[in-house]
């Protein structure tokens, strides 16, 4: 691909758009404009835009309103129509291995691999029971149906569609940079899906997202809309401290030896922060709501930003 003078990183969920917009100068990076916008009630649901139309009028009303200029985007999802799981297989050649991953992909996938568009990371490589190498990789499917919206809405808003990514993916590219050296756990909550992430340095070692659990979906959703009371908050709050100790104890019976120093809570949620607090009471590990981008965005709160200034910073990479 051609290397990019600016890019917009976007990102949506049911209630709400968000985008930045980055240049590159002088080794460094330029946030040049920055926003939300709200979706009206029905234009975004199970991940899918309902309304094209009003999807469109809202992004332009954020274009305009914020002036971003780029006609390049990179578009991050994070719904049930995304699939990551984790996955290994025998070490073959690497002109073989797309091939036998992409052969064996359906093994670890709940949705038909024809009805996706699969991708896969290779997070590193390990030695199974019977001391046989293995790659081992984090598969990504989306659905094509959706990927089809994504590019005829912004195809007719004259934009050019540079990436679609997992805004989890994004999310754990930047605490890996940010902090090489340590074993975390990246919780992420958005648009009703949680993740759980475990990185150690800069691989990934175990991967799992789950919806959110249908007795709590209410809850969640005053959290989103900023209607939640305390019990709200607590009971969500909770329900992720309950599901983060099923993953820890999970990732500890496969890496004994990598315990993990720290949790990173990030959620595109209202009260991130009361939410935080319920988690940091109940879990014996530290929980850290962080800001890794402090330095681009100043004076601004950027971490509701956060996956969107890392795709887009990637894309300005090339």
């Amino acid at each position: 691909m051609a290397k990019l003078d600016s890019v917009i990183g976007f990102e949506y969920n049911s209630y709400e758009i968000r985008a930045v917009e980055m240049t590159k100068s002088g080794g460094g990076y330029n946030l040049t404009a920055f926003g939300t916008q709200a979706l009206e009630s029905a234009v975004v649901e199970e991940g899918f835009i309902r309304d094209a139309e009003r999807f469109s009028d809202a992004f332009h009303t954020l274009l305009k309103d914020k002036n971003f200029s780029s006609e390049n985007i990179v578009v991050g999802v994070n719904n049930e129509n995304v699939v990551m799981r984790y996955a290994s297989f025998p070490k073959v050649t690497d002109d073989k291995l797309r091939n036998m991953i992409f052969l064996q992909a359906q093994e670890f996938m709940p949705i038909a691999v024809q009805e996706m568009e699969m991708d896969y990371l290779v997070a590193g490589e390990s030695v199974n029971a019977d001391e046989q190498e293995m790659v081992d990789t984090v598969l990504v499917g989306a659905r094509k149906n959706m990927l089809e919206q994504l590019i005829n809405v912004f195809g007719a808003a004259k934009l050019t569609i540079y990436d679609v990514e997992p805004t989890a993916l994004a999310l754990c590219r930047t605490a890996s940079t940010a902090n090489p050296d340590k074993c975390y756990c990246l919780l992420n909550v958005s648009n009703g899906i949680i993740n759980f992430m475990f990185i150690k340095g800069d691989k990934i070692q175990t991967v799992r997202s789950i919806a959110i659990p249908e007795k709590h979906y209410d809850n969640v959703q005053k959290i989103y809309k900023g209607e939640a009371t305390d019990e709200d908050i607590e009971t969500v709050g909770d329900m992720l401290v309950s599901e983060l100790n099923g993953s820890l104890s999970f990732y500890s019976v496969q890496y004994p030896m990598d315990p993990v120093d720290v949790i990173y809570f990030v959620a595109d949620v209202n009260n991130v922060s009361k939410v935080a607090e319920v988690l940091k009471s109940s879990v014996s590990l530290p929980v850290e709501t962080p800001s890794f981008y402090a330095n681009i965005g100043g004076a601004v709160d950027v971490k509701p930003y956060t996956a969107c200034i890392s795709m887009a910073i990637q894309a300005l990479e090339g």
